[in-house]
């Protein structure tokens, strides 16, 4: 098979679903909530929620500086899932209102001294601020990341289940109920921040917890429709486009405050895409009346979360959790590092610093993701796998040859296998990010494309294959008409290798009556996971039932 051209089509199905339309009115709007909200759950492995189970929390020692003080936090999001966090407090008794920040992955998580930044500057301004850092381990393998053993982010079998995003969200779920027994702060005013997968992080759990009320995504939201293929793998959230485009997550909060920041040369996260999430966003805010309580602020430099970026960041939060007027930027009380891009040692401690650390590497034991998953894979919530209206309008993503001149065909991962009814699978050439994002595995993806390309098509297919728009309709009525010179119909599918044999499955339950022959027979989501062969992901196999 042409993988080029299939990943062409997996990347135009990304685009496609976040391109989905945008409420026509309020009403339109409040009706969707309900399904994005599970969709939303489901996709972050939060369905049903966790149990907010106890806490165990504890303050393992605190920091006095000049204007703030800083206390290291720890506490258990679930039972045995360590959480560290710094919580960088004003000077006074307050009640401060809080603002939840997860950091992104920076080098030293919550000690980096960008990160550092955030917490002083708004200390400094009367917020209280929580840096929560992220689960489990990117790049960031030092003795300043607390939580490395819970796993990798860049594990591929977390989209089961239990993404490493979801975890985050939780965490940061339960750091907001720690705040909320705290009698110094006030937790009826509470906004979040981060950059990158902070970013990303911080809209999810805006979507989330509605406890939040107003959001500052740095650097992250940009629409999938000007870039699909962008961040780290954990920044793909599995079936996340079932809900739509970035800015339909954020949407799902309206009408509370969001402000986007971009920056002006950040290729994975360009400035145009924030653009489109900010031009969705105002369509559908609009429909609540409340339009201005969006807006982007763009700025020079690299992806980053800098003193720019900040000071738009203190200026909103200060609007909109404060009451103070409305204005661009509020300055920055005191110098600090500028960024990760243009650093200098101002304000901020060491990132090495140990006085930085929250606990004794001897207390770090916590669950891992893996076991996370595992936990969720015996315990579903499964929805019924309906093949047929899982089925996509692939015929609108490009177009693929197939030369197959038998009623029966073989599926391989030999790259040296040849015939006319041959068809080579290389999974590896193919990227699992696009068939993640759109809820699919890359086998049901495959199986989907061979159905509406095999000769046989079913009855009604090219409403399936190209959609049900004016031009779609017309090619499809031009394809009926040709119906006749179609070859006969595929009957007999051998599959070898365990990819060949998982699209196989799923080309049998979109074809009934296929006669099948595979080398690889799995009974349960669990004997896809056993493998360990990435490439058999099936994203959100939690709410699944096994189809096969």
């Amino acid at each position: 098979m042409d993988h080029e051209a299939l990943n062409r089509m997996l990347e135009a199905r990304v685009k496609d679903m976040a391109a989905r339309r945008l409420p026509r009115n309020q009403a339109e709007h409040t009706e969707r909530l309900t399904s994005q909200r599970d969709g939303l759950a489901k996709a972050l492995g939060l369905f049903p929620a966790p149990p907010r189970t106890e806490l165990h929390a504890a303050v393992t020692g605190t920091l006095d500086r000049d204007g703030y003080r800083i206390e290291k936090v720890r506490y258990e999001s679930r039972p045995g899932v360590l959480v560290t966090a710094h919580l960088y407090l004003p000077e006074g008794e307050g009640p401060f209102p809080l603002i939840l920040s997860p950091h992104g992955h920076f080098e030293f998580k919550k000690s980096t001294p960008v990160v550092q930044a955030r917490g002083i500057g708004l200390a400094c301004l009367g917020f209280a601020c929580l840096i929560v850092d992220s689960p489990g381990v990117s790049w960031d393998d030092n003795e300043q990341n607390e939580r490395k053993a819970m796993g990798s982010h860049n594990d591929p079998w977390l989209g089961m289940g239990a993404p490493v995003a979801g975890q985050y969200v939780w965490d940061l779920v339960r750091g907001l109920d720690y705040c909320e027994s705290r009698s110094d702060l006030d937790t009826k005013r509470v906004g979040i921040t981060g950059a990158s997968g902070g970013g990303q992080a911080a809209m999810l759990a805006f979507a989330f917890d509605e406890r939040i009320s107003a959001a500052v995504p740095v650097c992250q939201c940009v629409s999938f429709e000007t870039n699909a293929r962008y961040g780290c793998f954990c920044n793909h959230v599995p079936g996340i486009l079932g809900i739509g485009d970035r800015a339909d997550v954020l949407a799902m909060r309206a009408p509370a405050p969001v402000m986007l920041v971009g920056a002006s040369d950040d290729p994975e996260f360009p400035a145009e895409g924030h653009q489109k999430t900010l031009e969705k966003l105002k369509g559908i805010y609009r429909l609540h009346k409340a339009e201005s309580n969006v807006r982007l602020e763009l700025v020079e430099g690299k992806h980053d979360y800098n003193r720019r970026m900040r000071e738009a960041m203190y200026a909103f939060f200060a609007q909109h959790l404060l009451g103070q007027p409305a204005r661009g930027h509020l300055a920055e009380p005191r110098p600090l590092t500028d960024g990760v891009n243009n650093p200098y040692e101002a304000g901020t401690e060491p990132a090495t610093l140990p006085d930085l650390i929250v606990t004794d590497p001897s207390e770090r034991s916590t669950i891992t993701f893996r076991n996370l998953l595992e936990r969720g894979l015996e315990e579903p919530y499964p929805d019924d796998f309906e093949a047929d209206q899982r089925l996509a309008p692939w015929g609108k993503y490009g177009p693929l040859t197939l030369s197959v001149d038998s009623t029966e065909i073989l599926l391989t991962e030999r790259k040296d296998a040849e015939g006319t009814n041959v068809i080579v699978l290389q999974p590896e050439l193919l990227e699992l990010r696009f068939a993640l994002l759109s809820g699919m595995s890359l086998a049901e993806c495959l199986a989907q494309i061979l159905h509406l390309h095999l000769p046989g098509k079913p009855e009604g297919w090219e409403a399936n294959a190209l959609g049900a728009d004016a031009i779609s309709s017309m090619i499809a009525s031009v394809k009926t008409l040709m119906k006749g010179t179609e070859q006969p119909a595929v009957a007999v599918v051998r599959a070898e290798g365990e990819f060949a044999s998982l699209v196989a499955a799923h080309l049998k339950k979109l074809r009934p009556a296929l006669e099948l022959e595979a080398s690889f027979e799995p009974g349960s989501w669990k004997d896809l996971y056993a493998t360990g062969m990435d490439y058999l992901v099936q994203p959100g196999a939690r709410y699944l039932k096994w189809p096969f």
